[in-house]
């Protein structure tokens, strides 16, 4: 009797630690009675479950200092493609800004191309000519010469755009009877259009002029030749020489 009271002093209390570690509970009439008087703790089975869910939150809460490390790693991540997303903005604006100042620089490249206007005069006092050869009026007094296509040095003007221009060439001079005065238009040294007169009878004072819109290209030469005859010239600016851009024109048209 005494040696089976003994085992199940030993017995029941390793049931009960079995059974509270399987998640069990101890109850009426599960056929385990714990012996009146013994040293038994009733509450061995909550320390239990209590240890093993620090065990279970051990195992799945990250320590602080891997909570840390992981922050900073994203941090640095989203830093890292921020950089890189403000460089890549940056670059874009750049480009753009590059693309407008070229705009920018071509717009006003071709608005000074277009602002084309000249109107000059000869710039003498007394007679000009005659020459036993034809011979470039050179052009000295300039009244405008907006862009600067006229040349004074050597009276010629030069096409900056493809385009139409209109040109006006006006002639002053003391005609004896018998003889004359006349210029020539000329684009890239061939005559377009002439001015001029002759007188039979009387020495008189004349005025001639002629006017065209011509269809240059780009770098042609315009320039007014006097023939084999005599002008006059004074104050008064009598013999001159104009044109301006009337409108570009596309290559294809």
């Amino acid at each position: 009797m005494n040696m089976f009271v003994k085992m199940q002093n030993h017995v029941v209390p390793l049931l009960l630690l079995l059974h509270c570690l399987s998640g069990g509970k101890v109850t009426k009439g599960q056929g385990i009675e714990v012996a009146r008087g013994q040293d038994a703790d009733p509450d061995i089975g909550a320390e239990l479950k209590e240890d093993r869910q620090k065990v279970e939150t051990e195992r799945t809460v990250p320590q602080l200092d891997d909570i840390e490390t992981q922050n900073t790693e994203a941090r640095l991540v989203v830093l890292e493609r921020l950089v890189m997303e403000l460089k890549r903005d940056n670059s874009e604006k750049e480009n753009r800004l590059r693309t407008a100042e070229n705009q920018v620089l071509l717009l006003t490249a071709e608005n000074k191309e277009r602002k084309v206007a000249f109107s000059v005069a000869l710039g003498i006092n007394g007679y000009y000519g005659p020459f036993e050869t034809s011979t470039t009026l050179v052009y000295k007094d300039i009244f405008t010469n907006t862009g600067e296509h006229y040349n004074p040095l050597n009276g010629v003007f030069t096409a900056p755009v493809r385009g139409v221009y209109y040109f006006r060439i006006a002639l002053f001079g003391i005609v004896v009877p018998n003889s004359g005065i006349h210029c020539n238009l000329r684009r890239n040294g061939v005559i377009t259009l002439k001015a001029g007169l002759w007188e039979y009878i009387v020495m008189s004072q004349h005025h001639v002029a002629n006017a065209a819109a011509l269809l240059l290209e780009k770098g042609d030469l315009v320039d007014v030749e006097l023939g084999g005859t005599q002008i006059y010239d004074d104050s008064h600016k009598r013999n001159t020489f104009s044109g301006f851009l009337l409108f570009p024109v596309a290559a294809n048209v």
